[in-house]
């Protein structure tokens, strides 16, 4: 197969091909790439999971649990998610009256607050009301208080109040949001009510409405504060016109206004849906959820039925992450962290924001409705640090840019986890994977491979041009190449290229130098210049059909698209000496030279070496 039809190939599994070339702004956005493989279970059996850091360097979790923990239960994590203990009823069931939809948050001041929803049971009576309650802790959740009353609605199922969520302002108020009928007992209809507390959580205040759609039931609150000051309330909005079911929507006011005769009605220009892709809003977003990236950028998740799923019912709906911007909009990048079978789900759903951009989703993943959580990390690009590896498709004996050359995870689509990572020197860029794949394909006409794109120019375009280049590595050993022009990448032999590639039943490791001049380049850039680049791998089936694992909205012929690329500059203390015969007379201490693009240290003086006809120049220090 030629790569112009790998290529083609790659674009018609995603968005339809431009019909012609246009310079774009960068999509640099986050990403967030999942790692399938810090996938663990949480509770054996339960709903509604939320995690938050902690100030001491641990994770807590609350859910709803059955069985062995029964009501409110908490866990710990001591190292960053990888395992779970310590668990501990923090709200017990009353009689009759189970404790359901937990959420959390730590003060500033380090007390703990859990909040969550006495749901009675059915038949209903009256002295058992639904209500929102939370407990506290002061000492790090060693112990925890009797339980708070916050609010109570009425004791009829039809009249009820649900899924409290919490926010803390910057003057120490406390937030309690939920989802409240008991004002509406003689229709369907449901609105965000919000509770304060002035004391850390100790009293709150009658409630106030923040946001109601006439006919409709906004439900499933969450919060958070923007970096430009505003409270944004995500919330499931069932009264789109034109749409049936939940989508998820944002509600918002500034911290100024703090809710203080701004309730937000269906017509109000303060709701808004949270994509920026059309598309996606065909689609169900219920029980969203909604937290901030350290950038300032914002994720949310909801359950429903994008894509594959489409029509599906509620029980067969999975979990969706999408990035937005610093304001809570215009959300995309979506992945499918947990990806579940056709015949199962993953449900109640959250998201939360760890330590070291790291990201985590929960969810309530099939018919046991075991709580099992997923990491991944938050990234607007990728890197390379200088250096030279031998091309022998193993990375053991080396050091790339990150440990394990786990830079790029992919594998939430097909999944099989890959890992990727770059290196480069003045002759080549350096490109690893390691692809796990039970269905090895390397001796057909389309075998297994990965998709390498540069964009060495940023030239941003909706359409291959000169300075984008594209690279097949193959399994069976072969690299094939192209370069963009007026729209369309042309073949060309990848003179100088190299592979290795170690394929087992079960993985293959593929290791490739690329060379600079491939792509236009006498050696390696500059640190300071921004490149592009988008990687994928081909994934066949044995049976003559494939699929591509992509980076989330990434467009095959499309560099606009493309994370940003940078090249680490190399430093190196002391006297270089390189094979050469020309001699420059910059010998004085603590000077500084560039060398093709590297920058060289010279404390003690001595004699500068480099090659025939490379510049060397001085760098003076500041």
């Amino acid at each position: 197969m030629k790569i112009t039809d790998i290529i083609l190939s790659v674009a018609l599994t995603g968005a339809s091909l431009t019909a012609f070339a246009e310079h774009r702004e960068p999509l640099d956005v986050t990403r967030v790439m999942w790692d399938l493989t810090s996938r663990k279970t949480i509770f054996e059996s339960g709903n509604y999971c939320r995690i938050i850091p902690l100030q001491d360097g641990r994770l807590m979790a609350v859910a709803e649990t059955y069985g062995t923990y029964s009501g409110i239960t908490a866990a710990y994590s001591h190292d960053n998610g990888n395992s779970w203990q310590d668990k501990q009823t923090v709200a017990g069931n009353g009689d009759r009256v189970p404790s359901a939809v937990p959420d959390l948050i730590q003060l500033s001041d380090g007390t703990i607050i859990v909040g969550y929803n006495p749901r009675p049971s059915a038949p209903w009576s009256e002295e058992r009301h639904f209500g929102i309650r939370c407990v506290r802790s002061t000492d790090n959740g060693v112990t925890w208080s009797e339980p708070i009353y916050i609010y109570d609605a009425s004791w009829n199922g039809s009249d009820g109040c649900w899924e409290p969520s919490f926010l803390e302002l910057p003057s120490g108020e406390i937030h309690c949001y939920f989802a409240n009928e008991h004002p509406y007992t003689s229709s369907g209809e449901q609105e965000i009510s919000m509770c304060r507390s002035f004391d850390k959580g100790l009293t709150w205040t009658d409630p106030i409405r923040v946001t109601f759609r006439a006919g409709s039931r906004d439900g499933m609150p969450s919060a958070i504060i923007t970096d430009a000051g505003e409270i944004v309330v995500i919330v499931e909005d069932n009264g789109h016109p034109g749409r049936g079911g939940f989508r998820a929507t944002t509600m918002r006011c500034t911290v100024e206004e703090n809710w203080d005769d701004c309730w937000v009605s269906g017509s109000s220009d303060r709701r808004d849906m949270i994509f920026k892709n059309s598309e996606d809003m065909d689609y169900i977003s219920a029980a969203p959820y909604l937290r901030r990236l350290p950038s300032g950028e914002t994720i949310a998740s909801w359950q429903g039925d994008h894509w594959s799923r489409k029509g599906n019912a509620e029980d067969r709906f999975d979990m969706y992450v999408a990035v937005g911007d610093k304001d809570a909009r215009n959300f995309g990048q979506l992945s499918q962290p947990f990806n579940v079978n056709a015949d199962e789900h993953a449900l109640w759903n959250s998201v939360a924001v760890g330590f070291d951009n790291r990201v985590f989703a929960v969810a309530s993943i099939g018919g046991s409705n075991q709580i099992c959580v997923m990491n991944g990390n938050a990234v607007q690009g990728f890197k390379a640090d200088y250096g030279t590896p031998e091309i022998n498709a193993s990375f053991s004996k080396e050091t790339w840019t990150t440990k394990n050359c786990n830079q790029l995870l992919m594998g939430q689509y097909s999944r099989n986890r890959s890992t990727h990572d770059f290196l480069y020197d003045n002759e080549n860029l350096y490109v690893f994977s390691y692809v796990v794949d039970r269905t090895p394909v390397n001796d057909a006409d389309v075998n297994d491979g990965i998709q390498l794109s540069i964009d060495v120019d940023n030239i941003s375009d909706t359409a291959p041009q000169k300075g984008i280049y594209t690279f097949f590595l193959d399994t069976d050993g072969s690299v094939s190449y192209a370069y963009g022009e007026d729209g369309e990448y042309h073949e060309a032999a990848a003179e100088g290229a190299r592979i290795a590639v170690n394929a087992k039943k079960t993985y293959y490791m593929l290791e490739a130098a690329i060379p600079w001049k491939l792509m236009g380049l006498d050696k390696a850039p500059d640190a300071e210049r921004m490149m592009r680049v988008n990687l994928e791998v081909r994934d066949m089936d044995g049976n003559g059909g494939y699929r591509f694992e992509v980076i989330p909205e990434c467009r095959s012929y499309e560099s606009w698209t493309w994370p940003r690329f940078n090249l680490n500059a190399a430093e190196q203390d002391g006297v270089s000496e390189v094979e050469c015969d020309v001699h420059e007379g910059f010998t004085g201490p603590d000077e500084y030279y560039n060398f093709q693009g590297v920058r060289v240290a010279n404390p003690s003086g001595g004699i500068f070496i480099c090659r025939r006809g490379e510049a060397v120049s001085k760098v003076l220090i500041p």
